[in-house]
């Protein structure tokens, strides 16, 4: 079993280092004397080191990060639209001046009145249309 551990620790991309064997009494004399590195405690150094981004980071920064995994809370849905603007006066006034031709152009309230709802709202649409973008028919 720890022939094992010890293999799968010394693939690189392991994120475990893998252990560093003790040297013996002859190579720690051979060691000292050809040793260049300035590490005062004398502690030998790992035969390599796994590259993280997060090894210098805070662990405020790193608590802001979403976690991925599947009971990670919903984003909550998007704000409503916003509601439609307030016509101003001048524009009430000409809706119903508008209203008043159409009317004229149907031929009396009761016949307007009589219509689907639908018809006077596609009426009021091609009045508008002919209104706003100066159209003469």
């Amino acid at each position: 079993m720890t022939e094992l551990i010890r293999r799968a620790s010394s693939k690189p991309c392991s994120p475990f280092p893998a252990p560093v064997s003790t040297p013996s009494l002859k190579d720690k004399s051979k060691s000292k004397s050809t040793r260049t590195d300035p590490d005062p405690i004398g502690s030998p150094a790992p035969l390599h080191s796994t590259y993280s981004p997060y090894l210098k980071s805070s662990r405020r920064l790193l608590s802001r990060i979403a976690p991925l995994h599947p009971n990670r809370k919903t984003p909550p849905p998007p704000p409503p639209p916003p509601p439609p603007r307030k016509k101003t006066k001048k524009e009430l006034e000409m809706e119903e001046k508008w209203e008043e031709e159409l009317v004229e152009e149907v031929g009396g309230i009761e016949v307007f009145a009589a219509m689907e709802e639908s018809g006077r709202k596609e009426l009021r649409r091609v009045k508008r249309e002919r209104e706003m973008c100066g159209y003469d028919d």
